[in-house]
């Protein structure tokens, strides 16, 4: 297996998270920390952030190696937030959400301090897309990409069950509390897609996929919500699309005021860094915001 090549990484995700930054900040190069790397299909992802010359977030993302797209389970992982929804003492098909997930802590210290209130993140590969109530469109092979503003236990406290996407009724009712409309765009809805261990998401109603002869699905961005409360920022990549090796950026439907202070993204990246051989799908854009 190919050696990662790290400090070329960090050079060349850097450039390309400061293009149409100012001069000031490109006068010195960008710092690029990342956590240790998880094995996932034949290669390797890992979770980094890039911060500025003065310490300021430019990107919270995820890398991975080309070779992590290859040798990835084809089948549903039939252990993955599973409920017995029909009472036959197995776990039969659509009982189980069936994703395989890999969890990372933000690095400690000046990238945990910068890219508050983002704690962790989450990468899911689900082989078959996912389950109704979600979107037929979405149920193709992608990745969901989360990132966490709520605590890793607290999540974990989400418990399946027969409601929503196979969650706890009485947790179901809290994921779909509504979250007050100042705290997220209008487009974004609940479709009651609240799932175990995870929690409900918000689907942009505009996303094109969604649309009567849409195109196909490639990417999308969801909004996580618990107990009326925003928890996660969530990019949903295919593997085509990831395969594809793009180079884009998507703005990402702001709301009008924010819950907790801290810094937020404007907008998702999904890139393909041919020198390295790696792909980066990151939250960038960052704004600091008051809670009001």
């Amino acid at each position: 297996m190919r050696k990662p090549r790290w400090g070329l990484f960090g050079a060349l995700v850097a450039t390309a998270v400061v293009c149409g930054t100012s001069t000031s900040v490109l006068a010195a190069e960008p710092k690029v920390i990342a956590t240790q790397p998880q094995k996932m299909g034949n290669g390797w992802a890992r979770v980094y952030v890039a911060l500025d010359a003065k310490g300021a977030p430019l990107a919270l993302g995820v890398s991975l190696d080309k070779d992590a797209l290859e040798g990835l389970p084809k089948e549903p992982n039939s252990t993955s937030r599973c409920f017995d929804k029909n009472g036959n003492g197995k776990m039969d098909e659509h009982e189980c959400i069936g994703d395989y997930q890999f969890t990372f802590t933000v690095p400690e210290g000046e990238a945990a301090k910068a890219i508050a209130p983002f704690k962790w993140v989450s990468l899911n590969w689900n082989p078959h897309g996912h389950i109704p109530p979600a979107p037929p469109p979405w149920a193709v092979p992608h990745f969901d990409f989360h990132f966490y503003m709520a605590e890793r236990e607290a999540v974990k406290m989400l418990r399946p069950g027969s409601c929503g996407e196979l969650i706890d009724c009485e947790d179901f009712k809290k994921a779909t509390k509504p979250v007050p409309p100042k705290y997220v765009h209008k487009d974004h809805i609940s479709v009651d897609a609240a799932v175990p261990d995870m929690g409900n998401h918000l689907i942009n109603s505009k996303a094109a996929e969604l649309q009567k002869g849409g195109p196909e699905f490639t990417h999308t961005f969801i909004f996580g919500a618990y107990d009326g409360q925003i928890t996660f920022y969530e990019p949903m990549i295919t593997r085509a699309f990831l395969a594809s090796n793009p180079n884009m950026c998507a703005l990402i439907k702001q709301p009008e005021a924010w819950q907790v202070a801290g810094s937020y993204p404007t907008k998702y990246c999904v890139r393909y860094l041919d020198r390295v051989g790696r792909y980066t799908v990151s939250v960038e854009g960052f704004v600091e915001r008051p809670a009001n």
